[in-house]
């Protein structure tokens, strides 16, 4: 699925769509966006969804599908990363 962000309604679908189909994704502020919201665009979407399911929408999903090395990752993160 494509979109600038995902909607409460979308996400209801995840089970039709395909949870391992979706990823969420910001790469600059769209005009149709969410920034400089998108957290809270985020807890919108996905409010009372399961922490698992909105682990791989939000990261779990990309990582597996370019093969990214979350270990690796992480140390970096933990230098400082926003949370």
């Amino acid at each position: 699925m494509g979109a600038s962000f995902m909607r409460p309604h979308e996400a209801a679908l995840r089970d039709r769509i395909g949870l391992d189909k979706i990823m969420w994704g910001s790469d600059y502020p769209h005009d149709e966006g969410t920034h400089p919201y998108s957290r809270e665009g985020l807890r919108t979407a996905y409010a009372g969804l399961p922490r698992d399911e909105i682990a791989a929408m939000v990261g779990g999903n990309a990582a597996r599908v370019y093969g990214f090395d979350l270990e690796r990752l992480e140390t970096i993160a933990a230098r400082g990363a926003p949370r």
